[in-house]
């Protein structure tokens, strides 16, 4: 590691352009990973917020939640306790409210003495006709609110205000199953259905043709879009990390090559391959640490002042998991020099000083 702090010192400005390179990468590892996961997160938040096991749908839906229609009439027999199930309704839709543009929202309608009601940050659950639970990603949005959904005559106030509750990236208005079923098929109308049955725990049904039971992953990985959008994201990751290998490796090479005639000293002075292997792994690791780093405080520094519309999120876990997979590709990077660094003649090296 002496060596290694001596070598650094020694090239100030060749071992800073390494770091602000590794900065350069690991930032946008990380920038793309806060991308990936919170337009991931947008798609499926609501989905993980129930807790739940299982998905009840139609076979005909081709594992779409959206896709899915089931006749009230027509229910599957569940067994179980009936605190772990929760019929749900879902349909996409459009909020129209006054002195604010139309937004994109998912419509839930759900049993609000079920586990599918979403967690308040304000106001209180829906108790009459046509009151509704709003997520705060649809922005302006305030308790007492009017406000219509896809232009339909009835208006519905907003009674209480939750977070982090999206699906397909918009944010959910949930309505009761009554009223969700007044919107969607029309006051009266004897066509009465719902999209789902959620099961947790040990509630079950029984194995029925026209029914195709999903746990939770695999409906959220039928979400239209959502697997191709992860898919796409890991394989850019996967690439960087490759990449980042790769330009050490070429650095690391590069400036080996230049310090030939020194290595050639040291090891006439009886310092041992093994000991210069070492300082090499110390040096990328420095580097590694001091650009991933610098990494790190940028992709907090960008978390906090990026608007709330934008798609992004941290993850600790993903951040720290990320940053040991790239300071061992830093390092297997400069493994690429140990050949060179072995293979150096004292007695050449000295010669060509």
């Amino acid at each position: 590691m002496y060596l290694a702090i001596k070598e650094i010192k020694h090239n100030k400005f060749r071992y800073g352009l390494i770091i602000f390179t590794i900065f350069l990468v690991s930032y946008l590892i990380f920038f793309l990973t806060g991308l990936a996961f919170g337009l991931a997160n947008n798609n499926r938040s609501s989905i993980d917020n129930w807790h739940a096991d299982n998905v009840v749908i139609s076979q005909y839906a081709n594992d779409n939640l959206s896709s899915s229609e089931i006749q009230s009439s027509a229910l599957p027999e569940i067994s179980g306790s009936s605190a772990d199930y929760a019929y749900l309704g879902q349909m996409m839709g459009v909020a129209s409210r006054k002195n604010e543009k139309k937004a994109n929202i998912s419509v839930f309608g759900i049993e609000f003495n079920k586990f599918l009601k979403p967690k308040l940050i304000q106001g209180r659950m829906p108790q009459k006709a046509n009151e509704v639970v709003v997520d705060n990603g649809l922005e302006a949005t305030k308790l007492g609110q009017k406000i219509k959904i896809n232009n339909v005559d009835e208006v519905y106030t907003v009674v209480g205000l939750t977070t982090g509750n999206k699906y397909t990236t918009s944010p959910v208005v949930y309505l009761r199953l009554a009223d969700y079923q007044t919107l969607r098929y029309g006051p009266g109308s004897s066509n009465k259905k719902i999209n789902a049955v959620v099961l947790k725990n040990s509630a079950g049904i029984k194995k029925e043709t026209q029914f195709t039971t999903l746990t939770t992953n695999e409906l959220i990985n039928n979400i239209p879009g959502y697997a191709p959008e992860v898919k796409t994201f890991a394989l850019m990751i996967g690439a960087l990390f490759v990449i980042i290998a790769f330009i050490v490796g070429i650095f690391m090479y590069i400036l080996t090559i230049e310090k030939t005639a020194v290595y050639g000293v040291l090891r006439a002075q009886g310092i041992s391959g093994g000991t210069l292997v070492k300082s090499l792994i110390w040096e990328s690791s420095l580097l590694g640490v001091a650009g991933i780093g610098l990494g790190i405080i940028a992709d907090v520094a960008t978390a906090i002042t990026l608007p709330a519309a934008v798609p992004f999120l941290n993850n600790a876990l993903l951040v720290s998991g990320f940053s040991l997979v790239l300071l061992l590709m830093i390092i297997l990077g400069s493994l690429f020099s140990i050949s060179k660094i072995l293979r150096v003649d004292p007695l050449d090296a000295i010669g060509g000083v």
